[in-house]
Formats: C-alpha cells, sequence, structure tokens
C-alpha cells in the first residue's frame, strides 16, 4: 500500500487521563444499570418494559464497548492500521448495540403512542408473543446494517471515533451516507412520535392538567410517559451532535469532541 513501510504501533496518542476517566465512568454505572435492569425483569407484563429490557441489554453493552474498551484504547493510544482486525470486531460492536439501542428508542416511542392514544393496530402489534418477534426483527435489520454500511473507526489522536480512518492528510473520506440517514430518521423519528402522542393525549382529554388529574393517569403510566421522553429526547440530541463532528475539521473541535464522547456515555449510562 501507499503507506506500507509505516510502523503503526508508533502512531496514535495515549490519553491516560480519559482513559482512567471512561474506565471509572463504566465501572461506576454498569452495576447500576444491572440493578435496574433486574427491577424492570419483575414488571416485564408490560411491552414497554420488554422494550426497556431489551434498552438495558444494548445499553450495558455499549457501556462495556464505548467506557472500558474506549477508555482501554485511549490509554493504549490506540489507532485503526495499529490492530486493524480488533478495530473491526471493537466498530461492528460499538455500531451494533448503539443501533439496537436506537431501535429500542423508537419502538418504545410507538409502543407508548399505541397504548396511550389507543391505536389498536399498535397496540396488537406488541401483545403477547409478538413483541419478542418484533425485537427479533429489529436486531436482524440493525444487523444487516452494520454489516454492509461502512464503520466508525477509533483513533486516539482525536479521542473519537471516525468514519474517516485518516491514513491520508488532508485527505476527508465519509461514504457511510445510510449509517448517517438511520442515526438521524430514527431519534427524530421517535421523538416525533412522541410528540404527536402527546398532542393526541391534549386533543382527547382538553389539555395535559385535565389529563393529569384524571383516572388515566396512573403512576406507572406516569413513569413510563416521563422515562420515555427522557430517554428518546437525549438519545436524539446526542446523536445529532455526534454526526455533525463528523464533517467539521477536527484540529478545532478539541472540546466539543471530548463532550461529544461524554455524552454518548450519558446516553447509554
Amino acid at each position: 500500500s501507499a503507506l506500507g513501510e509505516v510502523d503503526w504501533n508508533s502512531r496514535g496518542t495515549s490519553r491516560p487521563l480519559l482513559g482512567v476517566f471512561c474506565i471509572l465512568f463504566g465501572v461506576l454505572t454498569i452495576p447500576s444499570y444491572v440493578a435496574c435492569a433486574i427491577t424492570m425483569i419483575t414488571m416485564r407484563e408490560l411491552s414497554a418494559y420488554k422494550i426497556m429490557i431489551y434498552l438495558a441489554v444494548a445499553d450495558i453493552s455499549s457501556l462495556i464497548i464505548g467506557s472500558i474498551g474506549f477508555g482501554v484504547m485511549s490509554i493504549t493510544g490506540e489507532v485503526f492500521c495499529g490492530h486493524p482486525r480488533f478495530q473491526l470486531l471493537y466498530s461492528l460492536a460499538a455500531e451494533f448495540f448503539f443501533f439496537c439501542s436506537t431501535t429500542a428508542c423508537f419502538l418504545l416511542a410507538l409502543n407508548r403512542l399505541g397504548e396511550m392514544i389507543s391505536i389498536s393496530p399498535i397496540v396488537w402489534l406488541f401483545k403477547c408473543t409478538r413483541i419478542y418477534v418484533v425485537l427479533f426483527v429489529g436486531t436482524m435489520a440493525v444487523g444487516l446494517l452494520v454489516l454492509f454500511t461502512p464503520l466508525l473507526l477509533f483513533n486516539s489522536d482525536y479521542h473519537m471515533l471516525f468514519f474517516d480512518p485518516m491514513i491520508f492528510e488532508g485527505r476527508f473520506v465519509y461514504d457511510s451516507y445510510v449509517h448517517l440517514a438511520c442515526a438521524i430518521l430514527m431519534p427524530s423519528t421517535s421523538l416525533l412520535l412522541y410528540f404527536i402522542m402527546l398532542l393526541g393525549l391534549i386533543y382527547k382529554h382538553g389539555s395535559m392538567a385535565k389529563w393529569s388529574k384524571s383516572d388515566a393517569l396512573s403512576t406507572a403510566t406516569y413513569q413510563i410517559l416521563v422515562q420515555s421522553g427522557v430517554i428518546i429526547a437525549v438519545h436524539l440530541t446526542s446523536v445529532m451532535s455526534f454526526q455533525v463532528l463528523q464533517f467539521l475539521p477536527v484540529s478545532a473541535l478539541d472540546t466539543a469532541l471530548y463532550l461529544a464522547h461524554f455524552g454518548w456515555m450519558m446516553v447509554h449510562g
């Protein structure tokens, strides 16, 4: 290759402070998330909690990869060409669980829309064992997406994952427009469905104040509603920030890159 004589093990930038921070974040948040997931198992009769359990598995896996794994590679100063096979496996796992999380947010928004406004076809879709079929189909779609589109690659010089491998200086590479569309459209659609649900509730009950005082709002329903809204909004904000940074000059955005990855960890943690 054009850069075949380069010693890639000498490339990269070791960032021990960032690495230790990411590892500690994962070590502290993963046990808490596991405890929450175990609690949700007792409430799995509700389809919304089945989706949240699926989301928990995806998020915990993402924390292992994106916090602990990211931290280790930050400490060692990893670059793609140093260990390309490992990087590809890491990227596959990172994107797979990220999009599983995104899919769960979309399904959660769709589920809440159907349940709260009583849309029969949506309610039917999530009833009984059909919810498992829906989750399986969503997981298979995610698998196809990450297998047949270009992957994000870790770069310790800029402490971030990029689609541009940055092998050649002064050359920008981005061939992941399918990924970009899915990463933006799915969270945006999830938030849109959530707002449609809120508008439907206002139309149905006259106002949110009247609805909140009615018998239609149980404590469990309110908790699920708030949890769903927070999950969807935070997820969309982080994803949009991450995608925008892929197209901006990295040398001028050092602080923003730190914040973007921290936001990514917060989404899953």
